[in-house]
C-alpha cells in the first residue's frame, strides 16, 4: 500500500537548512496498522504530511498503491487524498457551529457531491448516530473525535492517518478511540498508520516503527496483521 525509498525533507529557514528527513526507507502492507513513535523533532509530522500526499519529498520516491506520487502536482495530489486517505488529527478540528453530521459530511461536499445518508451511515459506524444534530461543545473530547473518525471515513478511505489521536482525551475515550481504529483494521482491512508519543496506543498496533533525528531507528513486531 506504502513504499517510500531514500526520501528526504529539507527545509530553507532563512541561511539554514533544516534536514527533517534524512534518507527514509518504509514499507506499509495493506490492511497493517502501524504506529509510528519519536521525540518532538524526530521528523513524525514531517513523514506523515508526504505519506498524506500533503507534501512532497526533496529526494527520493513514495509510492501509494502502485501509483508514484512524490511528483505529481497540487491537483492531482488533492484528488488523491480525497478518495484514499482520511485524517484524523488529535484537535478534532471540527466546525464549532455544525452539527456532527454536517461535519461528517464536509469531504462529500469538497469532493463534489453530497450524501447524508453516507454521513450517517459513517457516524453509525463509531456510534454516534444519536448525536448526530449536536454540535462540538455538546460533545465530549471521546465524542468529537468519533465525529472526526467519522469524517475521515466517509469517503470510503483505503488508508487513515492519525496525528496523535487520544492526545487530548483521558485514558478511558482514548481506549474506545483505539478500539474504533482497531476494528476498522480488523473487519474492513483498512490500513492505518498512528502517530503517537503514548506507548500504551503502539502497544495496540501491529508494528511500531521508530524515527530519531529524521531516521529510522528501529521497528518491532507488536502482533500479526489482518490478512
Amino acid at each position: 500500500m506504502i513504499e517510500i525509498e531514500n526520501v528526504t525533507k529539507v527545509y530553507g529557514m532563512g541561511d539554514v537548512e533544516v534536514r527533517a528527513l534524512r534518507g527514509v526507507n518504509l514499507k506499509i502492507e495493506q490492511g497493517e496498522m502501524v504506529a509510528l513513535m519519536g521525540p518532538s523533532g524526530s521528523g513524525k509530522s514531517t513523514l506523515m504530511n508526504i505519506l498524506g500526499c500533503l507534501d512532497q519529498p526533496s529526494t527520493g520516491t513514495y509510492v501509494l498503491d502502485g501509483l508514484e506520487v512524490s511528483k505529481l502536482t497540487d491537483n492531482r495530489l488533492a484528488e488523491i487524498r480525497s478518495r484514499k486517505i482520511g485524517f484524523v488529527f488529535q484537535t478534532f478540528n471540527l466546525l464549532p457551529r455544525a452539527s456532527a453530521i454536517a461535519n461528517v459530511e464536509l469531504p462529500l461536499i469538497y469532493s463534489g457531491g453530497r450524501g447524508k445518508g453516507r454521513a450517517r451511515e459513517a457516524l453509525e459506524r463509531v456510534g454516534l448516530l444519536r448525536r448526530a444534530d449536536h454540535r462540538p461543545s455538546q460533545l465530549s473530547g471521546g465524542e468529537q473525535q468519533r465525529v472526526a473518525i467519522a469524517r475521515a471515513l466517509v469517503n470510503r478511505p483505503s488508508i487513515i492517518l492519525a496525528d496523535e489521536p487520544t492526545g487530548n482525551l483521558d485514558s478511558k475515550a482514548g481506549a474506545e478511540i483505539m478500539a474504533i481504529f482497531e476494528e476498522l483494521n480488523r473487519q474492513e482491512r483498512i490500513t492505518i498508520l498512528l502517530v503517537t508519543h503514548d506507548q500504551d496506543v503502539g502497544n495496540m498496533s501491529q508494528r511500531i516503527i521508530r524515527l530519531k533525528d529524521g531516521i529510522i531507528t528501529g521497528e518491532e513486531i507488536v502482533r500479526e496483521a489482518v490478512r
